[in-house]
């Protein structure tokens, strides 16, 4: 508002106003005036007592900003390169840290699970992966595969199937391959064609980190479904162990051979 413009000047103008009006609209009109006069000036007033202010119609801001959590994590100062031999089950009988033989320093640890969170993230909260997977004939054969190798290892360790339940527990072992198949693809589409030291794969340490946060935290989801496909198990073996090595045999599997080009990790 500018200076010029004081409550004198408006109580003035409103008077000569109200004069007029009465003398040629007659009483209403002149109330009106009067009454926007009388405003205006209070206004002005209190804008120079700096109690009200006119706000600037300024260019609108986005109504919502994403959570930490749906941001890209930013990759960790290093990401070292490990081999990845065939999965055996019995490395992951123990809840011990990944790769706590490496001895890495507690501030990449951090970063790395840190960015082993946000992936394991992205990849249960998919939708509709066990369709698109079963869709995609450059990945369903690997998931086949990890599912059918789990189910030969229930049975060498004693393991009864119950026919009504095999569904449901089929279903578990194929999500948890599934979702290890897309974690090789991302590797792949990070990587390029993965390099191979004989009969181990060369991966990144964040690779180990993902795949026990996703066990993890789908071991609660999927134990029912395996629990239902199973008519006696024996009392040395873990049933929850089933689903990270389906999970592991997956993604070493899908490892070999080129990056996917239906199935695509993003």
């Amino acid at each position: 508002m500018s200076r010029l413009i004081r409550r004198p000047v408006i109580l003035g103008a409103t008077l000569v106003l109200s004069i007029a009006a009465l003398l040629r609209f007659g009483v209403p009109t002149t109330v009106l005036v009067l009454v926007v006069g009388v405003t205006a000036a209070v206004l002005a007033g209190r804008h120079q007592a700096g109690l009200f202010a006119i706000r600037k119609k300024g260019p609108r801001g986005p109504m919502w900003r994403p959570a930490v959590q749906h941001r890209e994590l930013p990759t960790p100062a290093e990401d070292p390169v490990i081999a990845f031999a065939e999965p055996m089950v019995e490395l992951f009988a123990s809840r011990t840290p990944p790769l706590a033989h490496l001895q890495l320093n507690a501030g990449l640890r951090s970063q790395l699970d840190g960015l082993a969170l946000g992936r394991t993230k992205r990849i249960i909260e998919a939708p509709d992966l066990l369709p698109h997977a079963a869709a995609d004939a450059e990945s369903w054969p690997h998931v086949e595969a990890a599912v059918r190798k789990s189910l030969d290892l229930a049975r060498t360790h004693g393991i009864e199937l119950l026919p009504e339940g095999q569904n449901r527990l089929n279903q578990a072992l194929a999500l948890s391959a599934t979702q290890g198949v897309l974690l090789a693809e991302w590797r792949q589409l990070e990587d390029g064609k993965t390099m191979w030291d004989g009969a181990s794969a060369r991966i990144r340490a964040s690779d180990a980190f993902t795949i026990q946060r996703i066990s993890e935290a789908m071991e609660r989801r999927l134990l029912p479904d395996l629990f239902a496909g199973i008519a006696r198990r024996p009392p040395d073996f873990e049933v929850r162990l089933l689903l990270p090595y389906a999970l592991a045999t997956a993604f070493y599997l899908r490892l070999s051979g080129n990056p996917p080009h239906a199935f695509l990790a993003a």
